[in-house]
């Protein structure tokens, strides 16, 4: 074998060697690029015209195997909630499809909590919770499906989660979002669920999940402080 076809030959192995440890060696150096979450408020309209932070009050709930659920529950917790109604067709179905592949993505983390919130709560009893939960394959430790007063839930649903916000007023209220709350419980991050093509369904769930994301590295980078 002449040299240069020698040369050739163990460029080659060498190459098979290097390149594989220098990606690993990149990827390791890589550091992932964090986007800050705004802190979502509404205007005050005290006196002094600031706006000031914004946090969601506590509310009684009763989840789909009958448990009392409070705010205190999720304490320390990232808390990623929605609103719903059982007897909804199209837009329930789709929302809580996107919310079930969340769920599954995080359910190993016991910090991360799903919370959907019927706004039908005359109809949705906790049977039909259940039922309706079973749908999404919803794991009792880390989503939970709740009914309550619904005097209460609207006023938490519009001035708390800030969801539905133009529809005030109306004696039904509706929203295809979620609210991701942080441990502190303040709002976040208010983001669709869906669009109208599978393309926008994808781009919609990446969004929902970087912000998560985003959420849970700005509390690690707390926790090593």
């Amino acid at each position: 074998m002449s040299s240069n076809r020698k040369f050739i030959k163990v460029a080659a192995i060498a190459a098979l060697i290097v390149i594989p440890v220098s990606f690993v060696v990149m990827i390791a150096r890589a550091k992932w690029v964090h986007k800050p979450l705004q802190y979502i408020s509404q205007e005050y309209t005290g006196a002094d015209k600031r706006k000031v932070l914004h946090t969601v009050g506590n509310i009684v709930l009763y989840n789909q195997y009958g448990q009392k659920v409070s705010m205190s529950e999720f304490d320390s917790c990232i808390i990623v909630a929605n609103i719903f109604f059982a007897s909804c067709a199209e837009a329930c179905p789709k929302m809580n499809s996107q919310v079930e592949i969340l769920a599954a993505e995080f359910r190993k983390l016991p910090k991360v909590r799903f919370l959907s919130v019927s706004i039908d709560p005359e109809n949705d009893s906790i049977p039909v919770l259940k039922s309706y939960s079973e749908r999404f394959n919803a794991n009792k430790y880390n989503w939970q499906f709740c009914t309550g007063n619904k005097a209460a839930i609207y006023d938490w649903v519009l001035n708390d989660l800030m969801l539905a916000s133009e529809q005030k007023g109306s004696n039904f209220i509706h929203d295809d979002k979620i609210v991701i709350i942080d441990r502190e419980k303040y709002v976040r991050s208010i983001l669709p669920t869906g669009g109208k093509t599978k393309k926008q369904d994808y781009e919609a769930y990446k969004r929902m999940k970087d912000d998560i994301e985003n959420l849970m590295y700005e509390y690690r980078e707390k926790d090593m402080d």
